[in-house]
């Protein structure tokens, strides 16, 4: 007999809170979006590469730090999401809003924090990850790294207000947020790389321009005032460590499973070189 998650004789089919084309047209948007968020450093591998093998290793290499640290932000977005969908859903629009403050103070501090220590120990900490690369693609790393790393702010600031929309049932608006912002990314790539000719500083900060555009775009809609969540008046926020304890908690639950598991990802590629791109990717270098 095969085991069931579920008795479907039990369901009542005719009284579902929502109903499966609602659920689709929620999570549809949302995939996209996930989806989007890593399509941003595929395009600057990709048109970085026709800048030569080096620029296209050290974007790769910082790709996969940059691949964790968005991780980590969504992570946090869901226990965001999760936190104001249950007040939305008692009806106590107050207590969503009060939560969706102390959300952003939460991500604000926690963005810097890491945008401070990646700018601060940016060459050990790259060489503690990759070990021994050569030099020529060391320093791209480091350029790329360093720009780039300035935006985990912006990434952070969106995952939340993203998840604040989604939280209210608007999982449409982030999504078509992401898409302006990759096309964006894409167009500066191709003026700051090809018409600039400035490499891999050039996909940086094409890439560090479009995520401040999504941030800045999200946070200015949610200063409106006809929707459920509402964010304006930020210099009066004030910590609220209970509240900011629940989220923390429904992000250790959401992040716990995959962080030894994605981080190993990024596991020192000691001796890499440009030419063998394509096989630290498969897992053959040797070093894995």
């Amino acid at each position: 007999m095969k085991n069931r998650l579920y008795d479907a004789t039990k369901i009542d089919w005719d009284n579902l809170m929502f109903s499966t084309k609602e659920l689709w047209m929620l999570l549809i948007p949302i995939m996209v979006e996930q989806m989007l968020n890593s399509l941003m450093g595929m395009a600057d591998t990709m048109m970085v590469s026709n800048v030569g093998s080096v620029a296209m290793s050290a974007v790769s290499l910082v790709d996969s730090i940059n691949t964790l640290v968005i991780q980590v932000f969504a992570a946090l977005a869901t226990g965001a999401a999760i936190i104001c969908s249950h007040y939305l859903g008692k009806g106590d629009e107050r207590g969503a809003n009060k939560a969706a403050r102390q959300i952003f103070l939460t991500v604000i501090v926690i963005s810097l924090t890491i945008t401070a220590g990646g700018l601060i120990f940016c060459r050990p900490l790259l060489r503690l990850i990759f070990g021994a690369v050569e030099p020529a693609v060391m320093e791209d790393s480091i350029i790329y790294f360093l720009i780039t790393a300035s935006s985990y702010p912006f990434i952070a600031l969106f995952n939340a207000g993203g998840a604040f929309y989604r939280a209210g049932g608007n999982s449409k608006f982030p999504m078509k947020i992401s898409i302006i912002s990759n096309v964006l990314n894409i167009i500066g790539n191709a003026v700051l790389i090809f018409g600039c000719n400035m490499g891999v500083a050039g996909a940086a900060i094409s890439t560090l321009v479009s995520r401040a555009f999504c941030a800045i775009v999200v946070l200015y809609f949610l200063r409106k005032p006809k929707q459920k969540i509402v964010l304006n008046q930020y210099h009066t926020i004030r910590p609220d460590f209970p509240l900011i304890g629940k989220v923390l908690d429904r992000y250790s639950c959401r992040s716990g499973k995959w962080h030894v598991s994605v981080w190993k990802t990024c596991n020192p590629v000691h001796g890499f070189h440009p030419g063998n791109t394509g096989n630290r990717g498969a897992g053959h270098d040797g070093n894995f």
